[in-house]
């Protein structure tokens, strides 16, 4: 509360003395975040109100989503994307995590399987469900998880993540921890997975499509977003990509009705992909990108039903566990 206390004294004295060009520093740098353009005074104005708002939950010990905030005053934002924004920067600028100023976002994540904790009001929570359940908001406040999963598998897509339950997996890899973010994780999602290992310390599997987006998504779950304000807490580094690999695809005989071809937005990613530094730095990672674009397809994982319908649970992922065949 104490940084964010500072920063509103900065930003109301700049604007006392009429200070345009507005420059604040960085905290815990020797840089600075500079307001130039006449359009940019708006955006201080609603970096100025989100720095109160948050010293008001700051300092009630109370917390409140991104959607709250925005419902709160919708002509003040104007849209989401807009007070999203307002908040990265915020953070960049106090150099801490949001969660550390009350702020959260809503979760639309889901987890099945061998799990239970308390959450925020002390409540137990029972993972066993037939549809899983939403991961709860406040990620930071629960507490004594309790499992007896041999794995926690990441899914990519809410789809596959039913036809696992469905398909009881348990039966063929043992118990395990089933996540979905229902594609691009949100931020809780990630958190969620980060706190399960650091809580349980159990294998963590990640399960997306061979496809260029399938390997992005792997990507921000383990490395963090290329526009991130706090990597280290939302970030997986020990998560290992099981599949489905781009190198599986001609093994498997996968039918071509389930391949389809590369669009030029896939290869620009691609490329994209083959640049970051995390991913040149894991050649295996890196050899997946190089297959992609050699066989020019990509596939899905319910292209594996192509080969048999519970293929992925039954002959797959058993046996990429029992080979321990992941990057």
């Amino acid at each position: 509360m104490t940084r964010v206390e500072e920063y509103i004294k900065l930003v109301v004295a700049a604007i006392s003395r009429g200070d345009w060009p507005l420059q604040l520093p960085i905290h815990g740098s020797d840089k600075m975040m500079t307001w130039k353009a006449a359009n940019q005074r708006r955006k201080c104005l609603l970096l100025f109100h989100l720095l109160a708002k948050s010293h008001a939950l700051l300092r009630t010990n109370t917390t409140s989503t991104k959607r709250d905030i925005y419902y709160e005053d919708v002509s003040l934002w104007g849209n989401q994307p807009v007070l999203d924004s307002t908040v990265t920067q915020m953070t960049r600028l106090l150099n801490i995590p949001r969660r550390c100023l009350n702020i959260g976002a809503t979760s639309k994540g889901l987890v099945a399987g061998s799990l239970n904790f308390l959450d925020g009001d002390g409540k137990l929570v029972d993972c066993q469900s037939p549809t899983g359940i939403l991961i709860p908001n406040d990620v930071e406040k629960l507490s004594q998880f309790r499992s007896k999963a041999f794995h926690i598998l990441l899914v990519e897509k809410d789809s596959t993540f039913q036809k696992l339950i469905d398909d009881k997996i348990e039966s063929f890899i043992g118990e395990c921890i089933l996540i979905t973010g229902k594609g691009y994780p949100d931020v809780n999602t990630r958190r969620f997975l980060r706190r399960l290992w650091d809580e349980l310390q159990l294998p963590a599997l990640a399960l997306v499509d061979a496809d260029p987006h399938g390997i992005s998504i792997l990507a921000v779950y383990r490395f963090g977003s290329q526009n991130l304000e706090d990597i280290e807490h939302l970030s997986t580094p020990q998560l290992r990509f099981i599949g489905l690999q781009p190198s599986d695809i001609e093994p498997l005989h996968i039918p071509d009705e389930a391949k389809l071809p590369l669009t030029q937005r896939d290869r620009s990613l691609i490329d994209s992909l083959a640049q970051r530094p995390s991913v040149t730095e894991n050649q295996l990672l890196h050899e997946q990108l190089v297959v992609l674009r050699r066989l020019n397809c990509k596939v899905e994982i319910q292209g594996l039903t192509k080969i048999h319908p519970q293929f992925l649970s039954r002959t797959y992922l058993p046996a990429k566990i029992q080979s321990k065949s992941w990057i």
